[in-house]
């Protein structure tokens, strides 16, 4: 169905709709929908449809500019006449270029055309289905309007909301899952940070090599697309337009980003303190593990591998870490003390035997009250 018009709707906001109406692809007829904060979404209804936006900030814009008509070309030749023609899809670009919003579209396509799409959120700094410093995974079965509804199956835990310095180590991490879900899924979609500035561009290259994507799609200026063509096979290099004006300010940023550190300690029945001696637990920093952590005189965290310098690490109070067991994480926390012989740890984590360590420090009271 084509639409001319289409409600740009900007969270915190809740949408009632009285009459036909999409979100993304998902039918949302005759439903309320939650808007998150920070978030934009484009509700493209039917005529005759009453439509009732409550909070958050909203316009009427062209489709032409907005609402999912912009990728239509991508949809057909990804699901040519509605069979998938390529398995693995990395989609690149800047900040506030649509990325999440395509990979929740193409997802939804995937759902009505009967595939379980999986989807990788390798945005360590902005992600949507991990915290940050961390990279999500999850097989879809449902269709969605915010990738934060659905329940992750995978995690990687990289230690840092910036890209540059971690690139080798988050196309590692990306390589791990994908091999984990391609065996649940029919397709996957591979969404990532907007870093492509400087050595970006080089960074996006290797995990298109890396992970030997079907397809790239490139969102943004066509100067990006010309630069990811003349380096890698053209003919699976693909050019999506990008909504316009539709860029978040640095507090948006920043109230999305706290608010996905909150979710991971929201219920506070659920998360209890764990004491764990440093001299029996295993560390894990920027891909090494160490078998010991101690505080030094300044209080700050020191790790040492045999025959290596001591690692530097910011204190240990306030630090966000990944808990891992054997190779897997599962769960999150935030250190709340440190002395010379044990850390205190909030978390709902049952059991671990590893601290993956980051360079995020959050004050206790901000995501935990």
């Amino acid at each position: 169905m084509s639409y001319h018009w289409v409600h740009l709707v900007k969270g915190p906001a809740v949408v009632t709709l009285e009459g036909f109406g999409e979100v993304l692809g998902k039918d949302v007829s005759n439903n309320q929908v939650s808007v998150g904060v920070g978030k934009i979404l484009p509700f493209e209804i039917g005529s005759g449809c009453k439509i009732d936006i409550k909070g958050g900030k909203s316009r009427l814009v062209s489709s032409y500019d907005f609402g999912t008509a912009i990728w239509h070309q991508i949809i057909r030749r990804i699901f040519l006449e509605n069979m998938i023609t390529v398995r693995t899809i990395l989609i690149v670009g800047d900040t506030d270029t649509g990325k999440s919003t395509l990979a929740t579209y193409i997802t939804n396509e995937a759902l009505k055309k009967g595939y379980r799409p999986g989807i990788i959120d390798a945005d360590i700094g902005q992600g949507d289905l991990a915290p940050p410093n961390a990279i999500g995974a999850a097989v879809v079965t449902e269709q969605i309007t915010d990738l934060r509804g659905v329940n992750t199956h995978f995690y990687e835990f990289v230690g840092n909301i910036n890209p540059v310095g971690f690139e080798d180590l988050i196309i590692k991490a990306v390589k791990r899952i994908l091999a984990k879900i391609t065996t649940a899924c029919d397709i996957c979609i591979i969404n990532t940070d907007g870093y492509i500035l400087n050595t970006g561009i080089e960074y996006k290259l290797k995990m298109a090599k890396e992970i030997r994507s079907d397809m790239l799609i490139c969102l943004g200026k066509a100067s990006l697309l010309n630069n990811f063509k003349s380096k890698l096979d053209s003919s699976y290099v693909v050019f999506g337009r990008s909504p316009s004006k539709t860029t978040k300010s640095r507090i948006d940023r920043s109230k999305r980003r706290l608010s996905q550190f909150q979710r991971y300690f929201k219920e506070q029945s659920r998360t209890k303190v764990i004491a764990k001696e440093l001299s029996y637990t295993k560390f894990v920093y920027r891909g090494q593990t160490y078998s010991g952590m101690w505080i030094d005189r300044n209080g700050f965290s020191r790790l040492n591998k045999s025959k290596t310098l001591p690692v530097k690490l910011r204190r240990p109070e306030g630090m966000f870490v990944g808990l891992g067991m054997n190779r897997e994480i599962v769960g999150f926390g935030l250190i709340l003390n440190a002395s010379s012989h044990e850390l205190t740890i909030q978390s709902s984590a049952n059991d671990f035997n590893k601290i993956h360590l980051s360079n995020s420090g959050i004050c206790k009271k901000t995501v935990l009250g």
